[in-house]
């Protein structure tokens, strides 16, 4: 399925290739046929690639618009890269020097209706630029290798063409057309990662907003329950995989990067083997800033807000926010380069009734993150890229929830009192902090094939606040969670016929793990009042966790209308424990071990063309990921003296999912509709309300339907929205009982309504609809039964001086309701029953230069 915002159409530039093999080698200059070299300056100067002679171009009126045909008297003219600026769209070809008998360049003006000019020049170090102006939008072009000519077959206008191609990598691990791929995708672009966080900056908000089957976020910042289609999603930085096996942990995978340093987000919804463990609900690939065309470009941007809702939370200044970022990006010959950095410092949250929202994190943070990437071409088929990311969320709150309201008959909204600030000594303060650090090779024509090699380093921590659960017969106590990870990823997509590809590799990671349960001295904690938590003892549990996946993935095209993809994924786990003690009262001595699990993932889908514009596709994908072993050796079953004793709960968990689906693409429209169902035996079920859960391996169902729809009626504006239902049951004494709505999402419904109103100036109003859920509460598997609610954002935009002007208004109706994850948990625990933000007002300034 596939989604996306239609801000602005891009070019479609698809390369077919015309000469076999043989006909190529026939062709080749003379020149290229050279004696073996004898000494390194021979070797140096023959391999270095040669440089085609363009002697002429010709432009041509044809039905459709016009075409360029580039013309050489020896070689074949090497394949260009292409890009858009504006209204232009640009093919720069390598390896190729314009040589015109009366001019240095070419030039058109005007050639016919809706391209305003064609030129064609050299640029440095061997290059010709093609570029092909429109009035408008950026012209749409095929390009056509053939005999000694490279031809562009060019429509004026994008949006008179067919729908625009969108290329995501999730999928395949490899660029594919989003139409080819035979499941439900959704692209979130820069355009809307910008536009979106003109009323909020983080990730997890974003994605809820704009991704079907996504659940909605908890106010708290607890992302553990925002699950896709139910189950874990696999959180992926430029292909490395953010995931954390530690549950509480995973609650912070979605803060890892800034949205400022993202260039696009691909959604891949539904269980995918192609990156391994952890992507039973889906995957999620985080694209990073790219660099432009332009030799050098900066940004800057500076934000506030505040709360603007009811009561004393007015424009109060405990809830003023700031917001500073800048970044540059260019081009230096065969190197090019991006840096950003930014800092986020978040203010206090209140709610609609203007009360202050106790958080444990999220509100009362500074958030400083910093990216860098660096490429070098190394010729026209290799690249080497480098890059590095630093996330710092330091957590300066003093406002916890206030558990007087426990006795207080029914269930109440959580209220923030104030305590002192904890002085932490011997440990790390508050914080959330994650390093990832990666090196990518590419080689495009490796004996026929493309090659691309990652290595990775990510460096994760997490410090939570100090506890005082001496009522439950446990100490003071602070908890720190740390990971080491590094691994490799090895891919090669091999052609196997003109119609036909395989692309086939493996995956390696190792995670060093670290628990520390840190005791607090009680006589100083008690004299400071709390102000003090000094560290006197603690207990750890350190655990390796490593995994290798070798996997296979075969695309075949049948004809031009009928897709058929397939393959399978190789998974083998590996824990290592060493004995340990467990943290909580009563405390146990547990022996560690080793254990090893294997299984294969299959997968196979098929896309059909019904027409041009509509596309039909069905797909069965398996799923396999590790339980939470992190949460297993906090609190063992009573029973459990070694983790080998209990095999069936630490075995990993198998997900076949089943989807159908169809797509509409037209002019002015485009639609989808999807349907899946997924099942696994050994599902995870979580003892609700247990001091320490306690894990059940039951089977489980899930099922639901997702549409979207885009439509741009014309006269600058634009319309749409999503839909998800979705229901999930576990079995229980040969019964099946609704899953809770911690994981299964009541009827979620998203709406928008945008208009260019003048040049520079838009306006967009966005609708989030969450329904009633009442099944779990009937079946005895939650406490309370769930209550919907709808919110309504405004964001604006408007071109002013040198820079745009943005204003986002959050829950513009000042709407007092309760997220579905704070209804649920508030159920077992009131001072969990957390209200959302109220009406928040953002206002901020970007200047590009």
């Amino acid at each position: 399925m596939m989604e996306r915002s239609h801000f602005r159409f891009v070019a479609i530039v698809s390369i077919v290739s015309v000469m076999s093999t043989q006909s190529i080698r026939a062709q080749e200059s003379p020149t290229v046929q050279q004696k073996p070299a004898k000494i390194v300056a021979e070797w140096l100067a023959q391999s270095q690639p040669t440089v085609i002679q363009v002697t002429n171009v010709e432009v041509s009126a044809t039905a459709e618009g016009i075409e360029i045909v580039l013309q050489t008297t020896a070689g074949e003219i090497p394949t260009p890269t292409t890009s858009v600026i504006d209204n232009t769209l640009i093919a720069d070809i390598p390896n190729a020097v314009l040589i015109l008998t009366d001019a240095e360049q070419f030039q058109a003006t005007n050639p016919t209706s809706g391209i305003t000019s064609v030129s064609v020049t050299n640029t440095e170090n061997n290059q010709i630029r093609v570029a092909i102006s429109g009035e408008t939008t950026p012209p749409v072009a095929e390009v056509i290798t053939a005999d000694r000519e490279l031809i562009f077959s060019v429509t004026p206008e994008a949006d008179t063409a067919e729908a625009p191609i969108e290329i995501v990598v999730t999928a395949t691990r490899t660029p594919e057309a989003v139409q080819n791929i035979p499941r439900s995708v959704t692209i979130i672009n820069r355009d809307q990662i910008e536009q979106q966080t003109a009323l909020r900056r983080d990730l997890q908000d974003i994605l809820a907003q704009t991704v079907p089957g996504l659940g909605d976020v908890s106010p708290d910042g607890n992302t553990f329950s925002q699950q896709l289609r139910g189950r874990r999603v696999q959180i992926l930085i430029d292909g490395v995989p953010i995931k954390s096996n530690l549950s509480t942990v995973q609650a912070r995978d979605y803060r890892s990067i800034a949205p400022d340093a993202i260039e696009r987000i691909e959604v891949v919804r539904g269980p995918t083997a192609i990156y391994g463990d952890g992507g039973t609900g889906g995957a999620i690939n985080i694209i990073t800033r790219q660099a432009g065309d332009q030799q050098f470009t900066s940004t800057a941007e500076i934000g506030i807000d505040a709360a603007a809702g009811g009561g004393n939370s007015f424009l109060t200044g405990d809830s003023f926010s700031n917001y500073l970022e800048y970044g540059f990006s260019g081009n230096e010959g065969i190197f090019d380069f991006v840096f950003n950095i930014s800092r986020n410092d978040v203010g206090g949250f209140f709610d609609a009734q203007g009360s202050r929202i106790p958080f444990e994190s999220v509100a009362d943070t500074e958030i400083f993150n910093v990216f860098g990437k660096v490429g070098v071409n190394l010729n026209s088929q290799q690249r080497l890229q480098v890059s590095l990311n630093h996330y710092n969320e330091g957590e300066n709150s003093t406002v916890r929830p206030d558990e007087s309201i426990l006795d207080i008959p029914g269930i109440q909204k959580a209220r923030g009192i104030t305590v002192p600030d904890v002085e932490f000594i011997g440990v790390p303060g508050r914080g959330n902090r994650n390093t990832v650090a990666s090196l990518n090779y590419t080689n495009d024509a490796l004996f026929g094939s493309q090659l691309q090699g990652q290595l990775y380093y990510r460096l994760n921590s997490r410090s939570s606040d100090a506890f005082d659960f001496r009522d439950f017969g446990d100490p003071i106590q602070q908890q720190q969670f740390d990971k080491e990870q590094w691994g490799a990823r090895l891919q090669i997509q091999t052609p196997l016929s003109p119609a036909a590809s395989l692309l086939w590799g493996a995956d390696y990671s190792n995670e060093n793990i670290r628990l520390d349960f840190n005791f607090g001295d009680d006589a100083e904690f008690d004299n400071t009042q709390g102000r003090v938590f000094r560290r006197v003892g603690g207990i750890s549990i350190p655990y390796d966790f490593s995994n290798l996946g070798l996997f296979a993935q075969l695309q075949w095209d049948l004809n031009d209308r009928w897709l058929i993809s397939g393959g399978a994924r190789y998974e083998r786990f590996n824990l290592s424990v060493d004995d340990f003690q467990t943290p909580f009262v009563p405390y146990r001595n547990i022996t560690g071990g080793d254990l090893s699990f294997d299984d294969l993932a299959l997968n196979l889908g098929t896309r059909y063309r019904v027409t041009d514009a509509v596309s039909l596709f069905a797909n069965f994908a398996q799923g396999f990921s590790a339980p939470d072993f992190g949460r297993l050796l906090q609190g063992p079953p009573d029973e459990l003296t070694s983790i080998e004793d209990d095999v069936n709960v630490t075995q990993p968990q198998k997900v076949d999912n089943y989807e159908i689906g169809v797509r509409g693409e037209w002019t002015n429209v485009q639609v989808s509709l999807a349907g899946f169902y997924n099942e696994s035996e050994l599902g995870t079920r979580l003892i609700p309300g247990a001091a320490l859960a306690e894990i059940i391996r039951v089977p489980e169902r899930i099922y639901g339907v997702e549409a979207t729809i885009d439509w741009q009626p014309g006269g600058n504006w634009q319309l749409g929205g999503t839909a998800t239902w979705q229901e999930g049951e576990f079995e229980e004494d040969d019964e099946f009982l609704a899953i809770t709505s911690e994981r299964i999402s009541p009827l979620k419904l998203s709406a928008y309504v945008e208009h260019e109103t003048l040049p520079g100036w838009s306006n967009r109003l966005q609708l989030l609809l969450v329904g009633n859920r009442t099944r779990a509460f009937n079946d005895g598997t939650e406490e309370v039964p769930i209550s919907g609610y709808v919110t309504l954002d405004y964001i604006g935009s408007i071109q002013l001086g040198l820079g745009t002007l943005s204003i986002g208004i959050e829950n513009l109706l000042n709407e007092q309701y309760f997220p579905v994850t704070s209804q649920y948990l508030g159920g077992f625990y009131e001072p969990d029953n957390i209200a959302a933000r109220g009406r928040t007002l953002r206002v901020g300034y970007r200047v590009t230069w």
